[in-house]
C-alpha cells in the first residue's frame, strides 16, 4: 500500500509540473488564465490573458482535446495559439510544423514564407519569417508529452522575450522591421478529417476490433 501511495504521489507531482507549464486545460481558460512559458518555473514568461477568445476544436479521430484563441493582449499584442493533446495511442503523420506553415500560406494566400532565423532550445522552437519579402511574423512552437502548442506572434514580442531568457546573449535584427497584419484563424484538429495531419495507431485499431 506504502508503495502505491508513493506512485501516486509521483504521478500527482508530474501531472502539476506539466499543467504548470504547459498552461490550462481548455475547459478552465478564462479572461484571468495566466499561461507559463520556459524551462523552469524559476524563469517562467507568464503571459496572462486580457482579452481572448475561445474555441474548443474537436477530430473525428484519436481522442483529441485541443483549442485555439486569440488574444489581443495588453502587454503583447495580437496572438494566436493552438493548443492540440493527441493523446498516447495517436502519432503526427508529418511533421508539425510543416503542416502549420502549409496551412497558414494557404489560409492567409501567402505566396513566400521565408524563415529569416529559427533557433531549437529543448521543446522549444522559435522561427521567424519573412513574407512575401516584404513583412514579419514570428512562430513559438512547443511540444512534449503528447503536446504540441503553435504560438503566432503578430509583433514578435513574447517570442523575444521568451528567446531571451533561453538565450541571453539573443538580439532581435527584425525587432523594428515592418510586422505582418494578417489574422489565420484555422485549424489542424478541425481540417484533420480532410488533411489527415495525424491519426490513431492502427494496431491499437485492430485489437478494438477482434
Amino acid at each position: 500500500m506504502q508503495v502505491i501511495n508513493k506512485n501516486l504521489i509521483s504521478i500527482f507531482s508530474v501531472i502539476l509540473v506539466l499543467v504548470f507549464f504547459t498552461g490550462c486545460a481548455s475547459n478552465a481558460l478564462t479572461k484571468d488564465s495566466t499561461l507559463y512559458f520556459g524551462k523552469d518555473k524559476y524563469s517562467a514568461v507568464p503571459l496572462k490573458l486580457t482579452n481572448p477568445v475561445f474555441k474548443n476544436q474537436h477530430a473525428f479521430t484519436c481522442n483529441v482535446d485541443s483549442y485555439t484563441l486569440h488574444d489581443n493582449n495588453a502587454e503583447y499584442g495580437q496572438l494566436f495559439i493552438e493548443y492540440i493533446y493527441l493523446g498516447f495511442r495517436c502519432h503526427w503523420n508529418g511533421l508539425p510544423t510543416s503542416f502549420f506553415e502549409t496551412n497558414l500560406k494557404h489560409q492567409l494566400k501567402i505566396d513566400s514564407l521565408e524563415t529569416v532565423e529559427e533557433f531549437d532550445v529543448g521543446t522549444y522552437n522559435f522561427k521567424t519569417y519573412k513574407i512575401d519579402n516584404d513583412t514579419y511574423l514570428s512562430m513559438i512552437y512547443i511540444f512534449g508529452g503528447s503536446t504540441d502548442r503553435f504560438i503566432l506572434d503578430y509583433k514578435g514580442k513574447l517570442y523575444t522575450k521568451l528567446l531571451k531568457k533561453f538565450k541571453p546573449e539573443y538580439q532581435n535584427k527584425v525587432a523594428f522591421q515592418k510586422r505582418f497584419e494578417g489574422k489565420y484563424d484555422d485549424s489542424l484538429v478541425r481540417k484533420n478529417i480532410i488533411n489527415h495531419y495525424f491519426s490513431e495507431e492502427r494496431e491499437s485499431l485492430d485489437r478494438e476490433w477482434k
